[in-house]
C-alpha cells in the first residue's frame, strides 16, 4: 500500500494536481509515521518534499512555510549523512534544491508580512542564485528596516553579473543614486553579456535623466530609442516616454503616448494610472475617465490591486466625492505603501478638505521616496503657503531649483512664491527667476502669466500686451485670451477687447469670465465711458496689482510644457482667493516674521543658476 500510494503521489505531483496532493500525501506522510517498519529517510523526505511544495502551489503560505522549514532541517541531516539518494532526487527535480526551498520559504514569509524573516533566510545563505539576490534586494529596499542605501544597491548588483539584462535591478540601481556609468560598467563587463545590445546603453542613459530629475531629456531618449531600432512602438517603451512627458508637464504629448501604451494592452496599469492623472490635467470630461476602468470592471474584486484602487480613487476624486476618493487611495496605500501616485492623489484631497498639515505628511513622505517627482515640491509649496508658512515655503522652492535645474516649472515657482509677498526686494528677484524659466521654454505657460503680471506690477502693461499676445497666437486658450481682453481694456483698447473675449467664446461658449467681460464691455459702450469699462467674475481683476497678484498665484502654482493644457488651469481657480490674502499676516507673530528678509535668501540661487 505503502508504495502504490508513493507512486501516485508523484504522478500527482507530476501532473501538476497539486491540490490533489495535499490530502493524498498527507495520508502517506501519517502511515509512514505509524509503520515505522517500511519507513525510510529518503521515501519520507521526498513525501515531505511534494506535500510542502504543493502547498506553496496551492498559495497556503503559512503550512507551506511551516513544512518547507522542516525539509531543510532534514535535508542537513542527509547531507551530513551523505546520501546518494538526494543528489538523485535534486537531479530530477531542480526545484528542490536547498537554494530553491529556501527561496520558497522566503516568499512565504513576505506573503505573510514577517518580512525581517525573509530577509534573514535569504541572507543566511552563502551562495545566493540571482533569483534570491533580487528577492533580497527587493525586500531591503521596500521593507527593510535601518538598512543603508549601500547594502540594497550590493543585493542589487550581484543580480547583473550572471543576468545583466536583469532591467528591474539596472532601474532600481539608478533609482538608488547610483551612477549611470558605473551601472552600465557593472553591465558591459558581465561575464554573460550578449551581443549587439547597443540600446541598453541608452536605456540605462534615460533612466539615469528621469531619476535626475532631466525628465525632458529623459523623453527624448527613449523617444530616440523608440526611433532608431526595433523597439518601436514597444508598450514599456511607449510608458517610460509618456512618464517622462508627464513628470515634465506636458501632459498634451503624455496622454499621446499613454494612450498608445493602453492601446496595446488595456491592462497596462503603470499607462493607465499615469494616464487617468494626464486626463485630469487636461481636461477630460467624465466618459473619457470611465473609459479607462471599463475594461478592469470585468473582474472580480479578487483581481483588485492597488493600481486598480488608485484608478478608482482618481475618478471618484475627479468627480468631487473626496471621502470616498480618500477611502480608495488608503486602499492602494495599504496595498503598495509606496505607491507614488496614490500619495499625491490622497495629498490632493487633504488640500481640497483643508487638511493641510495632514497633506504635508503625506508629501514628506513621498518626497523621501521620489525626490524626482516635482508635483512633490508644488504640493508642499502650496500647503506651506496655505498655512503661511513663508520659510518653509522659501525653502522648498530653493531645494526644487536646484534639483529641477533644466526645468521651467521651478524657476516659475519659485519667482510666483516671491512675487507673491508684500517684501519689496523679494518681489523685485521675481523677475530673474521667470526670465531663467523663458530662457528654457519662452512659450511656458505660466511664466508668460506671471511675467505678463509682473510687467503689469512694474507700470509697462504694453509689454504684458505684447507677450501675451505672442502667446495666444502660438498656443490659444480661452482664459489666455480673456486674461489679454482684460489688460487691453485696462488699456481702453475696447475693440480689441471684445475680439479676444469672442475668440475666448468661440474656444469656450460656456466660458463665465469671457461672457461676464463682454456684458461689462456692452454696458461701458451704452453709457459712453471710457472710464468704467469691465467687471469681471471674481477671479478676473480691474486694476493692475490686483491683476499682477492673480497672475502671480498661477504661476506659482504652474507647471510647463509650452502646450494649452496645464494643470495650473485646474490649481488657481481652488487656490486663488488664498493667495491673494498671504499679504495679510493673519498668523501668529513667529510665522508673520517669515516674510520680513533679513537675508536676502533667494541670492544664494543665483550662483547655481546654469547658463
Amino acid at each position: 500500500m505503502e508504495s502504490a500510494l508513493f507512486s501516485n503521489v508523484k504522478k500527482l505531483y507530476d501532473y501538476g494536481l497539486y491540490e490533489c496532493v495535499v490530502p493524498t500525501a498527507s495520508l502517506l506522510c501519517t502511515l509512514l509515521q505509524n509503520d515505522r517498519s517500511v519507513a525510510t529517510l529518503e521515501t519520507e523526505y521526498q513525501v515531505r518534499l511534494y506535500l510542502s511544495n504543493a502547498h506553496y502551489k496551492e498559495h497556503n503560505y503559512r503550512t507551506a512555510c511551516q513544512q518547507l522549514e522542516a525539509v531543510v532541517q532534514q535535508r542537513k541531516a542527509m547531507v551530513r549523512y551523505k546520501s546518494s539518494y538526494l543528489t538523485g532526487i535534486e537531479s530530477s527535480y531542480p526545484q528542490f534544491q536547498d537554494t530553491d526551498l529556501r527561496y520558497k520559504i522566503a516568499v512565504c514569509y513576505r506573503e505573510l508580512g514577517e518580512y525581517n524573516m525573509a530577509i534573514s533566510t535569504l541572507e543566511a545563505v552563502k551562495m545566493r542564485t540571482p533569483r534570491l539576490n533580487l528577492l533580497l534586494a527587493k525586500l531591503l529596499h521596500h521593507h527593510g528596516r535601518c538598512v543603508s542605501k549601500k547594502d540594497i544597491a550590493v543585493a542589487y548588483k550581484d543580480v547583473l553579473p550572471e543576468c545583466p539584462m536583469s532591467l528591474t535591478a539596472i532601474e532600481a540601481l539608478i533609482e538608488l543614486g547610483i551612477e549611470g556609468h558605473e551601472v552600465h560598467s557593472l553591465v558591459v563587463n558581465a561575464a554573460t553579456m550578449p551581443k549587439n545590445i547597443e540600446w541598453l546603453s541608452s536605456w540605462i542613459k534615460g533612466h539615469a535623466q528621469m531619476y535626475g530629475c532631466k525628465h525632458l531629456e529623459a523623453a527624448n531618449t527613449f523617444q530616440q530609442l523608440n526611433d532608431t531600432t526595433l523597439f518601436r512602438q514597444n508598450e514599456q517603451l511607449l510608458t517610460k516616454i509618456g512618464q517622462c512627458l508627464y513628470y515634465y508637464g506636458n501632459y498634451v504629448k503624455a496622454e499621446q503616448y499613454l494612450s498608445m501604451a493602453v492601446m496595446i494592452n488595456a491592462h497596462n496599469m503603470d499607462a493607465l494610472c499615469a494616464l487617468s492623472v494626464v486626463y485630469q490635467y487636461n481636461g477630460k470630461k467624465r466618459p473619457e475617465q470611465e473609459k479607462l476602468i471599463t475594461p478592469l470592471r470585468l473582474g472580480t474584486l479578487v483581481e483588485f490591486t492597488a493600481a486598480h484602487w488608485f484608478l478608482h480613487g482618481q475618478l471618484t476624486y475627479m468627480n468631487s466625492r473626496f471621502d470616498r476618493a480618500l477611502i480608495f487611495a488608503e486602499r492602494c496605500l495599504t496595498m503598495d505603501p509606496r505607491n507614488i501616485e496614490a500619495m499625491l492623489l490622497r495629498s490632493k484631497l487633504f488640500g481640497a478638505m483643508g487638511r493641510h498639515k495632514d497633506a504635508i505628511d503625506v508629501l514628506r513622505s513621498a518626497q523621501c521616496l521620489a525626490p524626482y517627482r516635482f508635483e512633490i515640491y508644488k504640493g508642499l509649496v502650496a500647503s506651506y503657503l496655505r498655512l503661511k508658512w513663508f520659510k518653509e515655503a522659501q525653502s522648498m522652492c530653493l531645494l526644487a531649483v536646484r534639483y529641477f535645474r533644466t526645468s521651467p516649472r521651478s524657476y516659475t515657482m519659485f519667482g510666483g512664491t516671491l512675487f507673491n509677498f508684500t517684501n519689496q526686494e523679494a518681489k523685485k528677484s521675481a523677475r530673474k527667476f521667470v526670465e531663467k524659466a523663458l530662457q528654457i521654454d519662452e512659450h511656458y505657460m505660466p511664466g508668460v502669466i506671471l511675467m505678463a503680471g509682473i510687467y503689469q506690477y512694474e507700470g509697462t502693461p504694453r509689454e504684458a500686451i505684447v507677450l501675451l499676445r505672442k502667446q495666444v497666437t502660438n498656443y490659444p486658450h480661452p482664459k489666455l485670451f480673456a486674461m489679454l481682453a482684460e489688460m487691453l481694456s485696462t488699456e481702453k483698447d475696447l475693440d480689441g477687447a471684445l475680439h479676444f473675449f469672442t475668440l475666448a467664446l468661440r474656444l469656450d461658449p460656456t466660458f463665465r469670465r469671457a461672457l461676464d467681460g463682454i456684458n461689462a464691455l456692452t454696458k461701458a459702450a451704452r453709457a459712453g465711458s471710457g472710464s468704467s469699462i469691465i467687471k469681471t467674475s471674481e477671479n478676473s481683476s480691474s486694476n493692475s496689482s490686483t491683476s499682477t497678484n492673480v497672475a502671480s498665484n498661477v504661476a506659482t502654482m504652474a507647471t510647463p510644457c509650452g502646450t494649452p493644457n496645464h494643470d495650473w488651469l485646474l490649481d488657481c481657480d481652488e487656490t486663488s482667493n488664498e493667495a491673494l490674502e498671504l499679504s495679510s499676516p493673519v498668523v501668529p507673530q513667529e510665522d508673520t516674521e517669515s516674510d520680513s528678509f533679513s537675508e536676502p535668501f533667494w541670492q544664494d540661487v543665483d550662483g547655481d543658476m546654469p547658463n
